[in-house]
């Protein structure tokens, strides 16, 4: 068991940073399209018909494949302080319906991304003949493949969540540090 759990986790690892590679990558092009953008709208008097399209496809790669990084990451958006409060069985049991519905959600994104895409796939944006709509969609069922795949990590091997709260409590305890040094300069 440890030998899968080793190897899955470090193949999850990998994962991880390709997606945060992609979303990387897209913030820098996104950044560099849209200042090209009004850079050639208003030095040169002339639009750039390429900037808009292409910052819509980063976009949508940046919003799936960084969703499927913050759920790995366990920094997506959670309502910890209501399962907190409940007893430690329910808390269990509450982790794992969260984890059913992420499972049903990655499934959902899959299963209609890819007929999204295959329905979109042969239409071009008149910008480029060359980049298909579809291409651009295919995000959709790939970070779901991607989500559902940190599930089942998730639901196989378990993160230690005593790790992670002592951590989180040093961070803070460390930041009001920072904050009591800096207010007594």
């Amino acid at each position: 068991m440890d030998a899968t759990r080793l190897g899955y986790g470090y193949a999850m690892r990998q994962l991880y940073r390709a997606c945060i590679v992609i979303c990387v990558v897209s913030v820098i092009c996104m950044t560099c399209l849209i200042f090209a953008g009004v850079i050639m709208r208003y030095v040169f008097d002339m639009g750039a018909r390429f900037a808009e399209p292409m910052s819509i496809f980063f976009t949508v790669q940046l919003t799936m494949y960084g969703a499927a990084a913050c759920f790995r990451a366990r920094v997506h958006l959670r309502l910890q302080v209501f399962v907190k409060m409940l007893p430690g069985y329910l808390q269990i049991w509450a982790d794992r319906l969260v984890l059913v519905l992420m499972a049903a959600i990655a499934a959902f994104m899959i299963y209609y991304g890819l007929s999204l895409t295959q329905t979109t796939w042969f239409q071009a944006y008149p910008e480029f003949d060359y980049v298909r709509v579809g291409f651009v969609y295919s995000a959709i069922p790939g970070s779901g493949l991607v989500t559902l795949l940190f599930v089942l990590e998730a639901a196989l091997f378990p993160p230690d969540l005593d790790k992670e709260d002592e951590a989180l409590r040093r961070a803070v305890e460390h930041a009001e540090e920072a904050e009591r040094e800096l207010s007594l300069k």
